[in-house]
């Protein structure tokens, strides 16, 4: 702590060091100049929701401003004459004249832009942001912009829209998890509202389990990663619900191909309290009811999620927001097993401001993701039930020594309970052949103390650098195995066990985090930056799948499985044209990553009470080049992406029975080293869009047989060694048209969108699985989740 208080100290003063050298050319303080706060809120002029986001520019100062969470902003300005310009992506520009004379608030609206792109410029965010800001990695979408792609089965899918940007991918077309720049689908931090959800996706990842119409925004974290942020080795996403209107009442409604949504938002009080309500359901069930299909009419594919967003305004300057979010899931195919899962998070969040310098963010959540197997086929009925409930806190000061000299500081703890799996025999005929299984309960405290500076000397340099000191503790009760010294963890070197009491303290760790970047700005359309991140994870995913299943369990680090530790070293340039109409970047990235889990030959991961005996730690490494082009501007928008990054594994233990590929570095799963997105927009008239995306990624890594042998009377496929084969390459073409049809007053009016998916029927390969054939070889068979066009048509409106 004292090392803590003494760095915090320094920077401090180095701040305000840096703070006293901004003088004017008179000698006066520039901030004794600035003595009116003008306040505000932008909202839409239709909805009267708050629009998050946008950029306010005082032109005659050049200054900047986005607005918050609740669509607000500050300014401090002098007595003066001055005019706003305003804008928002899909919103017309607005500009606002107005004399400074004293303390005041302003009150905007904005309308949606009538898509005459040939003679209007239209930014969502600061045109220069890229350039000028020390984020590397950082890239927030809002929601408008997604809407321009072409729908996934009748709707946009945020996931799948970040898994076309640089440096992340999917293993496929039924994924829900990302891989960032060589990290595992468990490396990523998944925030909704501030609350980590652990499963974001609905039907095994043909959905991504957030609505749409309740999100504003979000950003992706996958370089350098403010202090703020603990607890997961490659990425954060962190998405922000959109808050309802404090003047008047609304909705929003859309019906797709096999699912749809309705939302209302609008004041409790007026201009005080608001709330926004977005439930979203599938009809599939109702669909294979009506097929001819006897297996198909007793399946079911069942999903909703209900979103609740209250906001109050205390005042000018404090405003609190409690969100809540459920979604659901059960699906049965051909079949007496039905698998569940649900994912619900509390949040209650506050946000001050003090003053135009001091701020301050508290968050306090509530995390709940169950899973259940349910199995009634008469004989060997069972529920099997597992689950994680993580609740925390989070405290975030921020300090403004000037508008190019800022300091964030803070905190954030959370407890972790974790239930591995309980196997419930169900009765039949008063009796039961399946014995009830409870895997011991797992309990841990994450805690996490940072100070970030971000600090701009003249036109030319800026820095972000920073430091998080993270501490865990890994605590009962429980009872641990104790194994015999220099010998492999298994069942047969046992000598004895402990018991730890309720609360006692099993396992601690601890380190500190370092992170920091640098930008030197060659020009005012040209930057080069670098950075450095250290982060820690101390919770990990079980799963012997490439992608995120439902029946995935998580693992607290321990005694014997050591926290992941990623150090990550980035440089990227970046180089905007024609006025900002075009930005383009290039960043490269190295990542060490110790202690990665492995699995033994054989592993047995399912209602496992000691872990420890069926992973092994292993090193990783990864590396790429990532590639950025996007046009801004124009009847013609979009934005190609091309990543080359390859990530591998390695395993080296001092027991030859363990090592995997003979200690040789290997493919990791997700391992795919060409991976291009090209994504293109046109404005064919004012009210008709035409969107195209098309990806091309190298096949993933596989293992296959290289011979087979009877055994008992049973021919066994053989394996050498892992991931040396890959699947055949991924690539598809996803098209739509978008009509918008307004000020007509019928019932149609609206935005109808017809999309079709895998245009040419690519059957492009999930996953490879093999088969016995007497006499022959195992034989390959490839299982495609889309194989064949699929068309979409939604329609959706607001009211």
């Amino acid at each position: 702590m004292r090392k803590i208080l003494q760095l915090i100290f320094f920077l401090f003063l180095v701040g305000i060091s840096a703070n006293a050298q901004q003088k004017n050319v008179v000698g006066r303080d520039i901030g004794q100049l600035k003595d009116l706060k003008i306040g505000g809120r932008i909202i839409d002029q239709i909805t009267g929701e708050p629009l998050v986001g946008a950029t306010i520019t005082v032109r005659e100062l050049t200054q900047t401003e986005i607005t918050s969470t609740n669509g607000t902003f500050n300014l401090v300005l002098d007595r003066a004459e001055y005019t706003l310009e305003i804008r928002y992506v899909g919103y017309e520009t607005v500009l606002y004249p107005f004399v400074a004379v004293g303390d005041g608030r302003i009150s905007l609206t904005m309308i949606q832009e009538d898509f005459t792109l040939d003679d209007v410029v239209i930014y969502g965010r600061d045109p220069e942001k890229n350039i000028r800001s020390t984020d590397m990695g950082a890239i927030s979408i809002s929601m408008n912009t997604l809407r321009e792609l072409p729908p996934f089965l009748g709707e946009v899918d945020i996931i799948r829209s970040i898994a076309t940007l640089p440096g992340v991918s999917q293993v496929g077309e039924a994924s829900s998890g990302l891989n960032v720049r060589g990290g595992g689908a468990d490396q990523n931090l998944i925030m909704f509202a501030g609350a980590p959800i652990y499963n974001p996706s609905h039907l095994f990842g043909l959905f991504t389990a957030f609505n749409p119409d309740v999100v504003n925004d979000f950003t992706l974290y996958k370089a350098i990663i403010p202090t703020k942020y603990g607890g997961r080795g490659s990425s954060i996403l962190d998405i922000t619900p959109k808050s309802g209107s404090l003047t008047n009442w609304g909705g929003d409604l859309m019906v797709g191909t096999v699912s749809g949504k309705i939302g209302f938002n609008g004041p409790v009080i007026k201009d005080k309290v608001s709330a926004k309500v977005g439930v979203r359901g599938s009809y599939i069930n109702w669909l294979l009811g009506s097929l001819n299909n006897a297996d198909l009419r007793t399946s079911q594919a069942n999903f909703n999620d209900v979103n609740g967003i209250l906001y109050g305004e205390i005042n000018d300057n404090h405003n609190v927001t409690y969100s809540f979010y459920r979604s659901y899931d059960d699906f049965a195919l051909a079949s007496d097993t039905t698998i569940s899962w649900t994912n619900m998070s509390h949040t209650l969040s506050y946000q001050g401001r003090f003053s135009e310098k001091f701020s301050v963010n508290a968050i306090g959540f509530s995390t709940l993701y169950d899973f259940t197997i349910f199995n009634q086929s008469g004989i060997n009925n069972f529920d099997l039930n597992s689950g994680i409930i993580d609740n925390g806190l989070r405290l975030n000061f921020t300090y403004a020594l000037s508008e190019r000299n800022r300091i964030t500081f803070g905190g954030d703890t959370k407890n972790l309970t974790i239930n591995p799996g309980e196997l419930i025999p169900g009765v039949v005929n008063g009796e039961s052949t399946i014995l009830p299984q409870l895997v011991q309960s797992e309990y841990a405290r994450e805690s996490g103390l940072y100070l970030q500076h971000e600090l701009e000397l003249g036109e030319k340099f800026g820095f972000s650098y920073g430091m998080r000191y993270d501490m865990y503790q890994y605590y009962g009760p429980r009872t641990v195995r104790e194994y015999a010294p220099n010998l492999p963890l298994n069942a047969g070197n046992v000598i004895g066990e402990r018991t730890y009491g309720d609360g006692e303290l099993i396992q601690s760790y601890d380190g500190w985090g370092p992170r920091a970047s640098i930008r030197y700005s060659i020009d005012s359309r040209t930057s080069i930056k670098g950075g450095y991140n250290k982060m820690y994870q101390f919770i990990h995913l079980i799963s012997n799948t490439a992608t995120i299943a439902p029946t995935d369990i998580w693992k607290l680090s321990d005694r014997f499985l050591k926290p992941q530790i990623v150090d990550q070293y980035s440089l990227g340039i970046y180089k905007n044209f024609r006025g900002n109409i075009f930005e383009t970047s290039v960043e490269v990235y190295y990542k060490d990553i110790q202690n990665v889990v492995e699995y033994k030959d054989g592993a047995k991961l399912l209602l496992q009470n000691n872990l420890e005996t069926e992973i092994i730690p292993g090193e990783g490494r990864a590396y790429g080049v990532e590639v950025y082009a996007k046009k801004n501007l124009g009847r013609i928008t979009g934005w190609a992406s091309y990543t080359y990054s390859r990530t591998f594994r390695r395993v080296i233990t001092p027991f030859e029975e363990e090592i995997i590929n003979d200690g040789e570095w290997y493919p990791a799963n997700f391992d795919k080293p060409h991976d291009l997105t090209l994504i293109g927009n046109y404005k064919m008239a004012s009210n008709v869009s035409l969107s195209a995306t098309f990806s091309y990624s190298t096949g993933r890594p596989v293992t296959f047989p290289e011979a087979k042998f009877d055994f008992a009377g049973n021919s066994l496929a053989f394996f050498r060694n892992r991931n040396l084969q890959r699947i055949p390459d991924f690539h598809r073409l996803d098209l739509s048209l978008n009509f918008q049809l307004k000020g007509k007053g019928k019932f149609y009016d609206g935005d109808w969108t017809f999309a079709v998916m895998n245009v040419y029927g690519r059957k492009n390969p999930f996953s490879i699985f093999f088969a016995d054939q007497p006499g022959s070889p195992p034989q390959a068979y490839r299982l495609a989740i889309l194989g064949v066009p699929l068309p979409t048509l939604s329609y959706s409106m607001k009211f």
